[in-house]
């Protein structure tokens, strides 16, 4: 594992993918507070430090989709893995080494956002408003749910010896976790009342509240929260817009998924036929 480890952070120091993700993410830490700083400013509203300091949880999926596809794509492409079996390296051992890899680069890429954004963010907006147990919990949560994204990209990319398809499967399928993430938050959000406009005989308009019919209560809508919960999308909004429900479940659910899916890797990759 150790030998396997180092070969592949070897690997990283030429790596114009993963340079180019640690910029992007440096970047970002370092624009999003000053753009916040700019408009308070400019609209006299107050933007406190919590304001987007959790959003690269809606960045990390996409970045570490494409990331992962490309660093295993490219094993698959140029036969490392195959090369690697020949000479004596067990499946699991080649598994379990890249998921280690992209899991330590998915922590990496949220530690690179959080430094930039909070030095130049404390100066500009001040500190934390928020309670200091929550901001620490999200974060954590944020950490995690970053490793959920690599099991599950290393995953798909271990399965399959085509590049294009490995990174066509993985930004999909991020996206897809984002796109079903936000179909949750929106029903969830949908008001118990809504108002219902009628002209009465004086030609005046009057409003009055009715019940919403979309709107989700007792089992349907525990069932709902728990997808949204579970779902490494649903997660990622949650977190970015730190209205998070059940806050200490989220990790364990990462966790579950972190599990099962390493587990699953491990199996299917021992047993897959190797071209």
């Amino acid at each position: 594992m150790n030998k396997l480890l180092s070969a592949n952070f070897f690997r990283l120091r030429k790596n114009k993918c993963f340079w180019g993700s640690l910029a992007f993410m440096f970047v970002i830490g370092i624009a999003s507070p000053l753009l916040r700083y700019r408009d308070m400013k400019q609209s006299g509203y107050i933007n406190n430090l919590d304001n987007g300091f959790f959003m690269c949880a809606l960045f990390i999926g996409i970045i570490l989709a494409v990331f992962c596809s490309l660093f295993i794509g490219t094993e698959h492409n140029d036969g490392t893995i195959r090369n690697k079996i020949i000479v004596g390296q067990k499946r699991e051992t080649i598994y379990l080494s890249n998921m280690v890899t992209c899991s330590i680069i998915a922590i990496t890429m949220c530690i690179v956002f959080f430094v930039p954004y909070l030095s130049v963010g404390i100066p500009l907006l001040g500190f934390f408003v928020a309670d200091m147990k929550m901001i620490v919990m999200i974060g954590v949560t944020v950490l995690v749910l970053s490793v959920t994204f690599a099991s599950l990209f290393t995953l798909v990319a271990m399965l399959s010896q085509n590049k294009a398809i490995i990174a066509v499967a993985c930004i999909l399928f991020s996206f897809g976790l984002l796109f079903a993430g936000a179909i949750c938050n929106r029903m969830l959000d949908a008001p118990k009342t809504i108002p219902a406009y009628s002209i009465g005989e004086n030609g005046e308009n009057t409003a009055q509240e009715m019940e919403n019919p979309k709107y989700l209560d007792g089992t349907k809508r525990e069932i709902v929260q728990f997808i949204y919960d579970v779902n490494p999308g649903g997660q990622a909004i949650q977190c970015s817009t730190m209205q998070v429900v059940n806050l200490t479940r989220l990790p364990i659910y990462s966790l579950v998924i972190v599990i099962l899916t390493t587990g699953a890797g491990v199996w299917i990759f021992k047993k897959k036929d190797l071209k």
